[in-house]
């Protein structure tokens, strides 16, 4: 399992996580993401679920959970005959990592042009905690360089 969550592909036309996961996906992870995180969920809930809304079919449901397991997003466990399904981070937690290599990705590939609209902003406290994101940026990858 990866040690952080693969956000490879981008979708800036869609909304909220639906910009790094496929449809199927994020409606998974917001369903597993409403459940206790310490239950555990198990393929046949979520297909519970999304038969009523969608009607598709078990086995749609758990090539999706193991994918969502190979991005590092689910740890799964097998309890008896069960594979029960953990979120490896919160919701919160998923949305600040991909913004944070989002900005990270557009300061590396396009440093210039990021600190330029981020200066043009007319709000100064935006502008400011912005500076200090960047700093701290850089920063870090200046220590994962020396590493």
């Amino acid at each position: 399992m990866p040690s952080e969550p693969d956000f490879a592909t981008i979708h800036l036309d869609r909304p909220g996580i639906r910009k790094v996961l496929g449809d199927l996906e994020a409606e998974i992870m917001e369903l597993i993401w409403a459940r206790s995180a310490e239950q555990g969920t198990a393929v046949r809930d979520i297909f519970v679920i999304l038969y009523e809304r969608r009607k598709l079919a078990y086995t749609t449901i758990m090539s999706t959970m193991q994918r969502l397991a190979k991005k590092g997003l689910l740890r799964v466990e097998k309890q008896e005959q069960t594979f029960i399904y953990y979120p490896v981070l919160s919701q919160p937690d998923f949305v600040a990592r991909f913004v944070r290599q989002i900005v990270d990705d557009l300061l590396v590939s396009f440093a210039g042009p990021t600190l330029d609209a981020l200066a043009s902003s007319p709000n100064a406290a935006e502008t400011a905690q912005a500076q200090r994101l960047i700093a701290e940026i850089a920063r870090r990858r200046a220590q994962e360089e020396e590493a």
